[in-house]
This record gives C-alpha cells, sequence and structure tokens, in this order.
C-alpha cells in the first residue's frame, strides 16, 4: 500500500514537488506569498471605484450600474494633463507592473526550488559559478595593462613636444600667490623646475610642466632677497641686499652658507662653468665672487648709478647691468678687458629692474613702475614695449629658457608669468590680463 502522505506520491497545486531539500520551504514560501499578494492586489483592483472595466453609457440616469465605468467617463472628460483625482490610476500602474512582477516572482521560486531538489543541478551550478569566476578572475589577470605596456615617449620627445606648446601659447600664468614681491627666477630646464625668490625671505620652486608651486624650506634666512641664480650643480645663490651678503642654498637638504660678505647685492648672475657669480650692488658696483671659495670677491666696474639691479651675461665676456629704481642707462660691461671698462647701451626710457639677453641682439627688461616688459635693441639702442597688461604687471625678475624659446618673468604681485620669444621677436604688442 502507498501512504497518502509519502512525499514521492503526493503532488501540491500547481504540480510541484513536496520535498522541501535545504532550501524548499524558503523557495515555497516566497511563491506562495507571492501568490497571495497578486491575488490580493487584483481584490483591491475590483472593489474600488475607478479600477474596473465596465462600460459606461451616457443616457444612463443614475449611479446604479458599473462604478468604474461612471468614473472613467468623468475622467476621459477632463484635460489629460491636470492631475487625476481618483486612485484608479494609480491601481492601474499597481496592476499592469506589480500584476507581473508577482507572477515572475512566483515562476522564479518555482525553478530555483526545482534547482535546489536536484543534487545533480545544484552542483553543476556552483561548479560552473566557481569555474566562471575563476575564469573571470584570469581574464582580469591577462587583461591587466602593466607598466612596461604602457605607451612610453622619450624624454626628448617630451622636451619637443613641450618647446613646440610652449612656443605656442604666446602668454601663460605658470604660478601665482607667492608670499611677497617675487623679486627674481632662475631656470632648470633640464628638470623642467623654476626657483622664484621673493623679498620676504621665501624661495618657492616650481614645476613648469604642472605648475605645482612649493615652498622651499632653509635652515637658515633669506634675509631681503633681490634675485636667484642656479650653479647647475644643485645650488642656488640668493643675494641678501639688507644683509650685504651672497648666500648658497643647498637644495638637496636646504642648508644655506654665506659666500660673499660687504656686498649690497640684489641681482645676481653665474657663468657657464657656475663658479664665478657676478653681482650687482645697490650703492652702484658690480662684483665678480668665485663661489668656490669664501669671501672670494673682486670689484669689476663701480659708477652704474644708483639701485643697480639686474645683470645679465652674454656668454661672451659681457656683462648688462640696469637700475630697479630710476632712469638711467643701460650698460654693458667687457669683463675681459684689462682694466674691465663700461659703455652706455642705451640711455634708458624706463625703469630696468632685470634683464635677459636672447642672443640675437635684443634684451628684455622689466619695469615694475610701469608694469610693462620691453626689449631694447643692442646695437641701436630703440626700445618698444612688448608686454603690456588690463590689471597689475609689476614686472621684476626675468629669465631666459634658450632651449625651448621661452621666457620666463616674475612680478611684484607674486605672480610667474611664461611669454613666447618667438611672439616677444615679432613686431606684435602681448597684452594680458592679470587678475589683480
Amino acid at each position: 500500500m502507498s501512504d497518502d502522505k509519502s512525499p514521492n506520491n503526493s503532488e501540491r497545486e500547481g504540480g510541484s514537488s513536496d520535498k522541501p531539500g535545504f532550501f524548499g520551504n524558503a523557495f515555497n514560501s516566497g511563491r506562495d506569498r507571492a501568490r497571495e499578494a497578486e491575488k490580493t492586489a487584483a481584490e483591491i483592483g475590483e472593489a474600488i471605484p475607478g479600477a474596473g472595466e465596465g462600460v459606461w453609457e451616457e443616457d444612463e440616469e443614475s449611479v446604479s450600474g458599473d462604478v468604474s465605468a461612471y468614473v472613467r467617463s468623468l475622467e476621459a472628460g477632463r484635460d489629460p494633463w491636470h492631475p487625476r483625482q481618483t486612485a484608479h490610476g494609480a491601481l492601474d500602474v499597481m496592476q499592469g507592473f506589480l500584476g507581473p512582477h508577482l507572477s515572475n516572482f512566483q515562476a522564479t521560486a518555482d525553478r530555483q526550488r526545482k534547482v535546489n531538489e536536484d543534487p545533480k543541478s545544484t552542483s553543476g551550478m556552483a561548479s560552473s559559478t566557481v569555474k566562471s569566476s575563476t575564469e573571470e578572475e584570469d581574464f582580469r589577470e591577462a587583461a591587466k595593462i602593466r607598466d612596461e605596456d604602457q605607451p612610453q615617449m622619450s624624454e626628448e620627445m617630451q622636451r619637443k613636444l613641450n618647446r613646440a606648446q610652449y612656443q605656442t601659447e604666446g602668454a601663460l600664468l605658470v604660478a601665482s600667490g607667492m608670499v611677497g614681491h617675487a623679486v627674481g627666477v632662475a631656470l632648470d630646464p633640464a628638470r623642467e623646475k623654476a626657483y622664484v625668490v621673493t623679498d620676504e625671505a621665501n624661495l618657492y620652486s616650481i614645476s613648469l610642466t604642472s605648475h605645482v608651486k612649493r615652498k622651499f624650506v632653509t635652515t637658515g634666512s633669506l634675509g631681503s632677497p633681490g634675485g636667484v641664480a642656479l650653479d647647475g650643480k644643485g645650488n642656488a645663490y640668493v643675494t641678501d641686499n639688507r644683509g650685504n651678503r651672497l648666500v648658497r642654498v643647498d637644495l638637496a637638504n636646504g642648508n644655506t652658507e654665506e659666500v660673499a660678505t660687504g656686498v649690497q647685492a640684489y641681482g645676481v648672475k653665474l657663468n657657464e662653468s657656475g663658479k664665478t657669480a657676478y653681482v650687482t650692488g645697490l650703492d652702484g658696483k658690480l662684483f665678480a665672487v668665485d663661489v668656490e671659495k669664501k669671501d672670494a670677491k673682486k670689484l669689476i666696474v663701480d659708477k652704474l648709478g644708483p639701485s643697480t639691479s639686474g645683470a645679465a651675461l652674454d656668454g661672451n665676456g659681457k656683462a648688462y647691468t640696469g637700475n630697479w629704481n630710476h632712469v638711467g642707462d643701460l650698460w654693458e660691461v667687457d669683463l675681459l678687458a684689462d682694466p674691465p671698462t663700461k659703455r652706455s647701451v642705451a640711455t634708458l626710457s624706463r625703469q630696468s629692474g632685470d634683464i635677459a639677453l636672447d642672443g640675437a641682439g635684443t634684451a628684455y627688461v622689466s619695469d615694475h613702475w610701469g608694469d610693462v616688459l620691453y626689449k631694447v635693441d643692442l646695437a641701436t639702442g630703440a626700445q618698444h614695449v612688448a608686454v603690456k597688461a588690463t590689471g597689475s604687471f609689476s614686472a621684476l625678475g626675468v629669465a631666459l629658457d634658450s632651449s625651448n624659446g621661452v621666457l620666463y618673468v616674475s612680478t611684484w604681485e607674486g605672480q610667474l608669468w611664461r611669454f613666447s620669444l618667438r611672439v616677444l621677436q615679432s613686431p606684435e604688442l602681448i597684452e594680458i590680463t592679470t587678475g589683480v
């Protein structure tokens, strides 16, 4: 005889087995609850006016027929853009979305229960899942782009691209917000950095590519800087005009050391070997300082005028100086003559803070009083404004990056600007807006 309660012989509604398996009760319960919810939704829809499917005849005199049909007839005459006052719209959504959704839930619950009751199916599903997971991890590992797979660009190609970009930009604000007046700038093109000093004893390093600005920490105070130069050996030389000295800064650790004293130092440039610093004094003197020896300085020339400031070297034995607080002469000093001599290249019509030479016979001179950068023809003395600004542009430090064909200018307002030498050499006037 068979037992009516045997799980092998009895069938539940819907033709499914009573065998619960590991999660059979959970699946059966979920299916049954979904079915009950669907049934309840249908009953609610039938009981609430406006949810029925009847048709209302306009000549009926009373609401004795299908109430839902009557409500729908009222709604049909309303402006479709006006919000409805009855609930049947929401019920339509419930029946149109939730009903099928609950039916799908029942079917899914049945399928999951059957899979659970079949050990082979369950085992296969788990095995398939593990296999799929392992294959996915293998695929992800194989698809990874490693550093050695990344597209590579040589340093030389990167420099060429930077040069092309710099030369076509015309004018660009590289950095701002430096504390104090940015009185001097020096360049390290090989490392694509600029070093800027301010008159509040701050030294900044600035990336010429990312424009990231970092305040340099030194072990000793820089006093009241006027200029900065690099020797190409990891050292910066900073003038301290109030302290009457030249200071060396080790860029690796920030250590400072006095190189020369007794000089009202303002402007500074180093020769190509990095062994001799040419320093201008605010008292109208030009000194040569042997930076490899302690306090080894030599007076080159004097009587260059009050507030002698910027110094520039042409690489052929000549130096040029200006006067940052007075209108005076642009001086050329022959360093190879014995004794050294000076001559006036031009009687300037403007102030002259710092000077850079383009190697093609033109000097670029900053005028922080007139808010311009101007150029002087060294052969004729002719002077023309090259850059002027809307806003303040009190140009102070000037440095040329000849390898990339650009000129950098630091300003009283604590900014660093970059200008295309190609544009500067043209007759065009560069006009900028500084934002200050």
